[in-house]
């Protein structure tokens, strides 16, 4: 096996950069041949620990590398939390009970990524796969879909995208429903001077 590449690119330091880490820590021990088998087993569940003896070593060689390169990437105050474990899996596992909290905008900013996906070199299989792997990425937020803002913003999008980014960077996409977006959009065309269709069907 080649030496181990520990650069994660970035630290955990809580919620805020959670997602982001998890992605790249991922990443990280997929590409050092750590993840699959050490770091998490079949269907998502613990890895089994081998029963040979040569097989345990190996194992724990690979689950000392894992858990060294996620401990390293973490701030002073969140290895408080990993530091009573040394099995790689349940130090991860603590990491996202602690800070895997999944919000509204997470779900809005997967949707507008699936809305843009488009054809690349007249290859079907490949959009497919980004399909299924952005559905995935929604469905495990395990946040209950609100249809009306999906259709809403797809029938938004590109048009409205610079507003979009706009209220992301202020942080007012955060926990968005279709009723507080279609308030935002009447409280914008207010602002024009515009009279608002729910304001005229009054």
């Amino acid at each position: 096996m080649h030496s181990i590449i520990s650069i994660v690119g970035i630290v955990l330091t809580g919620k805020d950069n959670y997602p982001k880490w998890s992605q790249m820590i991922k990443h990280t021990l997929i590409f050092n041949e750590l993840r699959k088998g050490v770091c998490v087993g079949d269907g998502d569940k613990e890895p089994k620990q081998p029963t040979s003896d040569k097989e345990l070593v190996i194992w724990e060689n690979k689950n000392n590398k894992a858990y060294a390169l996620i401990a390293t990437s973490v701030n002073e105050e969140v290895s408080r939390h990993i530091s009573p474990f040394s099995i790689a899996f349940e130090a991860l596992q603590t990491l996202k009970e602690l800070y895997d909290s999944h919000s509204t905008l997470e779900v809005v900013q997967l949707m507008i990524k699936l809305f843009t996906l488009e054809l690349q070199n007249n290859y079907p299989l490949a959009l497919a796969s980004e399909v299924k792997s952005i559905m995935h990425d929604i469905k495990s937020t395990k946040l209950e879909l609100d249809i009306s803002l999906i259709i809403f913003l797809k029938a938004l999008h590109p048009t409205y995208s610079n507003y979009f980014e706009s209220m992301q960077e202020n942080g007012n996409l955060k926990d968005i429903t279709f009723d507080s977006l279609v308030k935002k959009f009447s409280e914008r065309e207010r602002a024009f001077g515009k009279k608002t269709t729910l304001e005229s069907s009054k």
